[in-house]
């Protein structure tokens, strides 16, 4: 009997979920998915939605910096090296929910599921970002051009590791207001 409401359960959730696709439902869990699945994520003219369209049309030929895309999303186009993991903090945000989409290049993101971790630099206000410490358990995500990946202010999360070595990569990260 337990297994058959476990079940029913996630069985609500998945159906839920996708019938829910149309009334502009989203997902306010972290995303990972290639680009033509857009639409399995996002309704059509939802901010997210928006931030991946402006990624996909995006010219290369544009220089880095900051590309303001509506009053509730703007763009970080940035160039830079990978580096190793252990190098790199854990983040998470307060106001913005991170879009990442890699231009050139590739790198791993790893996540962890919410939990108390050491702070390493207190929340800032103004880059509305917190630094921490490893989790004990962590996953991680290889991202390249095609694919991205979306992260919700709850969302721990390291970017910029190095997948295969070192690499050179042109990304945008797109923030969305929460």
């Amino acid at each position: 009997m337990i297994f058959l409401r476990v079940f029913r359960v996630y069985f609500v959730f998945f159906v839920t979920k996708k019938s829910l696709a149309h009334l502009n439902y989203e997902s306010r869990e972290m995303i990972y998915a290639k680009f033509e699945n857009i639409e399995d994520y996002f309704q059509k003219g939802s901010p997210i939605f928006k931030a991946l369209s402006f990624a996909l049309a995006f010219d290369s030929a544009e220089p880095d910096g900051r590309y303001e895309i509506d009053d509730m999303v703007h763009a970080l186009v940035s160039s830079y090296d990978t580096s190793p993991a252990a190098k790199r903090w854990f983040e998470a945000h307060r106001k913005y929910t991170d879009v990442h989409v890699i231009l050139e290049g590739e790198e791993k993101i790893e996540v962890a599921l919410p939990q108390h971790l050491e702070i390493i630099e207190e929340y800032s206000e103004t880059k509305d970002v917190i630094f921490l410490g490893p989790p004990p358990d962590f996953a991680s995500l290889p991202i390249s051009p095609g694919c991205f990946a979306v992260f919700y202010p709850h969302d721990i999360h390291r970017p910029n590791c190095d997948l295969h070595g070192k690499r050179h990569v042109r990304k945008i990260v797109m923030k969305v207001r929460f």
